[in-house]
């Protein structure tokens, strides 16, 4: 749901950009501090994919970590293993969410 708000559209502007303009709230994931850290590096992997939505992969999850010196526990590792699949399941959905609007579009 929070990847979402955070997609660009057409124009490069997401929802969470469109919300704030107009005044309106957006929905903030709720991060246990204990897991904070696992949630940046995450994001920092995440926003470095090539193209599209692909799947992080392990080889550059550890060249990430050998790279930077971040010390990551292999729990860790699954945690963005995990969080990755969600972040793909939502953004898929919101891919075919926008592509039903454009079919909706063009019938009227």
């Amino acid at each position: 749901m929070f990847v979402r708000y955070d997609i660009p559209d057409e124009r490069g502007e997401t929802r969470r950009a469109r919300n704030a303009r107009f005044g309106q709230p957006a929905p903030k994931p709720e991060i246990p501090p204990p897991a904070a850290h696992v949630w940046g590096w995450f994001w920092a992997l995440s926003n470095r994919r090539r193209s599209g939505p692909e799947p992080l992969t392990y080889a550059e999850v550890g060249e990430w970590q050998r790279l930077t010196g971040t010390p990551v526990r292999p729990e860790e590792v699954e945690m963005i293993m995990r969080m990755d699949d969600a972040y793909l399941d939502e953004t898929r959905k919101e891919q075919r969410a926008a592509v039903e609007r454009e079919r909706e579009k063009s019938r009227r």
